[in-house]
């Protein structure tokens, strides 16, 4: 967590440094299941207690992605927290070098449990092939360019490191092979199993990540197939209007609808600083732009108190989720790219029910029009915004709102250009911003290894 850099100190040092200190006769490496374990347990615990900023997110991961995103108004109050992605740009080369070494840990455990029989092995070694797999889902969406199928071969992807090895010097992959590797370590996660919850990444957590890369990577067809197991299989269902907001607002115990989420351990020692961080995230009011989506009875929607109260601040418990809402509108822009509108419209239709008092289903007539000025003008294929697919993102934006969805939403949607005013001056977010540097120090190390464009 970059507020607290003594916090990461007393992990680091109290983590599996006994197995990895270089002492003169060598490297130290776990023999028995549980010192591999304990490596994991290390990310699993960050993750429960709320310090994991990288794999599932925390309330820190949310200020900063909302923080530059344009669901807060930064022109009318700028408050404690990033307003401009370039600000940021140190601090995500720093979670390009967190990302690898929690990659170097699972690959400790990969390479030297792979092939033990037993159960506590098989729980570990699916726990450290989800949180690969996560990581390298992550990285694309942060270090690589929004997809674009007809140059995915060629467009810079990620080192696909398999091993644990200081002297490294992987260069990097395109983009398509990175997702083919993250896809790979996923369903490795499952192809192995997971009988134990401890270890956190089960079979329906595993495949909402699986869900979202391929929607990431415009496989629609897959999409829809790993959403709709999950609906219904999980035993997990869509929240009604009713339970909504205990729902969103629960402090740490994932209800209803949640998939997975961060800070779920009643026991953390990091609640007195989360404190804070939600009362950074209240010191910038919502945009207009975010507000005029609720229409002219916001009341009548559930989501419009929960989000922002009376002065436009966050009301939301900012926390990072995946929730049946998301794949039910995943699903539904995936009906809507292949053409199938009216299985589209069914899902957004019931997801409204669902949220809006006394609402009244869309019909193919009656979906407002495309609006003028708005920052999405086009789709994630490129393709001007039709009335559905307008209908589709904006009730992603609401339901999102402070999940720290939206900055990458405006990436896959055309990466808009835009400008914000702080301190009399003005910042354009130009669209190489929407893709972060890779960590410096690897470059200048390795001749074959290429930055991204916009930080040469």
């Amino acid at each position: 967590m970059k507020r607290l850099t003594y916090i990461l100190l007393s992990i680091c040092l109290t983590g599996c440094s006994g197995f990895l200190n270089v002492q003169p006769q060598g490297m130290v490496i776990p023999k028995t299941d549980a010192e591999f374990g304990s490596i994991m347990h290390r990310h699993l615990q960050d993750i429960e207690g709320g310090a994991d900023d990288i794999i599932v997110g925390n309330m820190e991961t949310i200020a900063r992605l909302e923080g530059i995103a344009d669901n807060l108004d930064a022109n009318v109050m700028v408050g404690s927290i990033p307003a401009y992605a370039g600000d940021l740009i140190n601090n995500r080369m720093t979670d390009y070098r967190e990302y690898f070494s929690v990659i170097k840990d699972c690959n400790i455990v990969i390479e030297n449990l792979d092939g033990r029989s037993s159960e506590e092995a098989g729980n570990i070694l699916s726990c450290a092939y989800a949180i690969k797999g996560i990581c390298y889902f992550d990285m694309i969406r942060d270090f690589c360019e929004a997809w674009d199928a007809s140059r995915a071969s060629s467009q810079l992807g990620l080192p696909l490191v398999d091993r644990f090895d200081i002297e490294d010097r992987t260069c990097r992959s395109s983009l398509k092979e990175t997702a083919s590797y993250a896809e790979a370590l996923l369903q490795k996660s499952l192809e192995i199993g997971m009988s134990d919850d401890l270890y956190f990444f089960t079979e329906y957590i595993v495949k909402a990540y699986l869900a979202k890369l391929y929607f990431w990577v415009e496989d629609w067809e897959s999409t829809l197939k790993v959403c709709n197991d999950i609906v219904e299989n999980s035993g997990i269902s869509l929240t009604p209007l009713e339970g909504y907001e205990d729902m969103i607002q629960s402090a740490k115990d994932k209800k209803g609808e949640v998939i997975v989420r961060s800070h779920i351990n009643d026991a953390s020692e990091l609640d007195w600083y989360f404190g804070y961080e939600r009362s950074y995230i209240r010191t910038r009011p919502a945009s207009l732009a975010f507000v005029s989506l609720f229409g002219d009875h916001p009341e009548d929607d559930v989501r419009y108190s929960v989000s922002i109260d009376g002065k436009r601040f966050n009301n939301k418990t900012p926390e990072m989720k995946i929730r049946i809402s998301e794949l039910v509108l995943m699903s539904a822009e995936s009906f809507c790219h292949l053409g199938q509108e009216d299985k589209a419209l069914e899902l957004l239709n019931m997801l409204r029910r669902e949220r809006i008092r006394g609402v009244q289903d869309y019909t193919a007539a009656s979906l407002p029009a495309v609006r003028e000025g708005d920052r999405i003008v086009e789709d994630a294929l490129g393709k001007e915004l039709t009335p559905l697919m307008q209908a589709i993102l904006d009730e992603r934006r609401k339901e999102l709102f402070m999940e720290g969805d939206r900055w990458f939403e405006l990436k896959r949607n055309g990466s808009p250009e835009w400008w914000i005013i702080n301190n009399g001056l003005k910042y354009t977010v130009k669209s190489y911003l929407y893709t972060a540097p890779v960590y410096k120090g690897d470059v200048d190390l390795n001749p074959g290894m290429k930055q991204n464009e916009g930080y040469e």
